[in-house]
């Protein structure tokens, strides 16, 4: 019986990863493709790739808060764990693959959390749940994509002024300051750590070095390959940043994504292994983060293609420079939510972003219907998820 939960859990996860790969490839991959900067194919297997490097190195941030964040583990027993999390990851890999038919961007992470949720009430009613974490998350939920909106508006606003002095070597000289602002955030973020003035100092370091080396190369790379003409030189440099920007938002969606099958699975294999809940210092299995990622990368190159349309043309119109822009906004603030451990909408950090550089041109570019019935597709999602869960995991726990 071990064996089969073990299973059930096993296939429930790589179909979470699986489905978000699928969903979620937009994310990254929307813009670029919408602007003409990527072709479809090249797109899947460009994000593919930094996905599943994002979540091998990035992933352990988020998974534990899945893990043993939304519920306390500790009060539940050792079967019911088992029940409840692999219940919850079939029920989040067949909602949202529903969803996907329907070419809506879903955010899974949301869906997942709802599954725990519901998984929870089942065990142990409303005294298992950790709701101030929970609150948390929620408020999260709510805050990124208006984050989202807020800095693609601002940063379209800068941008724009400073595209008129963004000619010839300028543009080489502003898409570099980018670019290494791009890296270092990434090296920072995941090499800091908080109360560790020693390992701050060397993620700074860290940092600046592989920012400074990265930002060479980009020297290199573009000034042999800049066009002599001014507008072209710029368009170059903007494909350049687009296609940059695409890679960190793959990179942190994979990191940040990598927990919604991780975090429930480990807890049902750490649990069937010990014959316990796990509790106190626990460390998210490697084999599971690469079995995840992977997962992530499968659904990418085999239904990447499902919401890509929306996002990359639907929401607004978008231009080399405007998706860049768009990109930039959001894998920055994805990179710092999934630092901070959030299980939060990485879909709803780049439809605000998008939404956000559209409203810099004004609200008429914004297909604001399409912006509502995703984010009430995202609430609604998470509630389905919950209340399934919740049914599934008490009839069977009952049994």
């Amino acid at each position: 019986m071990e064996i089969l939960w073990l299973i059930i859990a096993g296939v429930g996860a790589f179909l979470v990863a699986w489905i978000d790969g699928a969903n979620n490839a937009a994310n990254s991959i929307g813009a670029p493709i919408g602007s003409g900067a990527l072709k479809l194919r090249q797109a899947l297997v460009f994000a593919s790739i930094f996905e599943f490097i994002g979540g091998v190195i990035y992933g352990r941030f988020v998974s534990i808060t899945l893990l043993r964040g939304i519920v306390d583990v500790s009060a539940v027993k050792p079967g019911d764990l088992i029940v409840g999390m692999s219940v919850a990851l079939v029920v989040t890999g067949i909602l949202v693959t529903l969803i996907t038919r329907m070419r809506i961007p879903m955010s899974i992470s949301q869906s997942i959390v709802g599954g725990l949720l519901g998984f929870g009430f089942a065990v142990g009613g409303l005294n298992s749940i950790l709701w101030g974490e929970v609150s948390f998350i929620i408020l999260a939920w709510a805050i990124v994509p208006f984050l989202g909106i807020a800095v693609g508006f601002l940063e379209y606003k800068l941008f724009n002024y400073l595209g008129r002095y963004m000619r010839g070597r300028r543009a080489l000289l502003a898409g570099g300051s980018l670019f290494f602002i791009t890296v270092f955030t990434a090296i920072f973020l995941y090499l800091a750590e908080k109360g560790n003035p020693v390992a701050t100092a060397y993620a700074l370091l860290a940092g600046l070095a592989g920012s400074v080396i990265s930002t060479a190369l980009y020297y290199v790379y573009v000034s042999r390959r800049m066009p002599g003409d001014e507008v072209a030189a710029r368009e170059f440099v903007y494909k350049t940043l687009l296609i940059s920007s695409s890679a960190t938002m793959a990179f942190s969606h994979g990191a940040h994504d990598v927990s919604n099958p991780s975090g429930p699975l480990t807890g049902v294999l750490l649990t069937l292994l010990n014959g316990e809940v796990p509790v106190g210092k626990v460390e998210i299995p490697y084999p599971i983060t690469v079995f995840s990622a992977l997962g992530i990368a499968t659904g990418i190159l085999t239904w990447g293609y499902s919401v890509v349309e929306t996002i990359g043309e639907r929401i607004t119109p978008l231009s080399v420079e405007s998706a860049f822009v768009a990109q930039f906004s959001a894998s920055q603030l994805v990179l710092i939510v999934t630092r901070l451990g959030l299980p939060t909408s990485t879909t709803g950090a780049i439809i605000g972003s998008i939404a956000g550089v559209g409203l810099a041109r004004g609200v008429s570019y914004v297909n604001l219907r399409l912006v509502a019935k995703i984010i009430g597709f995202w609430f609604l999602g998470a509630a389905v998820t919950a209340l399934s869960t919740f049914l599934l995991s008490y009839v069977i726990i009952s049994i």
